[in-house]
Order: structure tokens, then sequence, then C-alpha cells
């Protein structure tokens, strides 16, 4: 199934457009994202992904990408949407946040192994019934 994640993000940002008001992106900072050099060593970074901020944007269904001017210095920035926290109006804080994947992966994984040992330890109670 796809994920609505870039569909949503879509949305958000076209409402801010709409409204007038600055789109930030928040984001993780983890491998295979692309920061401004001046953040590599940040865990999470916040970013204006407006059109005055940034050029060349694309809000792809695997990452969103750009190219904007840090400290005087043109930067291409690449976050894939795994990394991708949210986006939102500077304005008002209104916008949509969401879970890194990163970390759903980790609680399933043990949630599996939960489900794993719950089942080896206890049979189930259940007979067949002619």
């Amino acid at each position: 199934m796809l994920s609505n994640k870039p569909y949503l993000l879509r949305g958000i940002f076209d409402w801010c457009v709409d409204s007038e008001l600055t789109p930030y992106l928040s984001a993780k900072i983890l491998p295979g994202t692309r920061p401004p050099r001046s953040h590599k060593n940040a865990e999470e970074i916040i970013l204006n992904i407006s059109s005055a901020a940034t050029t060349k944007l694309i809000i792809d269904k695997d990452f969103i990408s750009f190219s904007a001017r840090f400290n005087g210095i043109n930067e291409e920035v690449y976050i894939p949407m795994n990394s991708i926290s949210g986006i939102y109006a500077n304005e008002n804080g209104e916008g949509i946040f969401f879970e890194i994947n990163k970390k759903k992966q980790e609680s399933s994984k043990k949630k599996v192994s939960l489900d794993k040992s719950i089942n080896k330890n206890n049979r189930s109670h259940l007979t067949l019934v002619k």
C-alpha cells in the first residue's frame, strides 16, 4: 500500500502557499539525508521551504529536494521521506507531524519478537471440536 505521507506533505505545503504562510519542514538527519553543510552534525533540522527561500523544489513520493543559500553558499538539500517528521506553517504552527519510520521499524521488530516469545511460552487453550 502506498504511503500517504507525501500526499499529506504536498497538501499542507499547498495550503501554506495558498494562505500566504511560510511552510517549514522538520526532519531527522538519518543516513541518506543531505542537509546543508552547516547542519551535518545536527540530529534534526528545520528548513524554510517557501518559494522565496528555495529553488528547484521537488516533493516526490520518496524525497524532498531543493536548492537554497546557506551562509551565502548555494547548496543542494535532499531529505528522504522517512526522515521527515513534520511540515507546518511558521506563523501559526499548524501542520502535520509524523513518527519517523526508523522508530516504527524498531518498534515493529520488538512487537514481532514479543509476539514470538508469547506464542512459544503460552500454547493456545483452544481445541478443535467436530
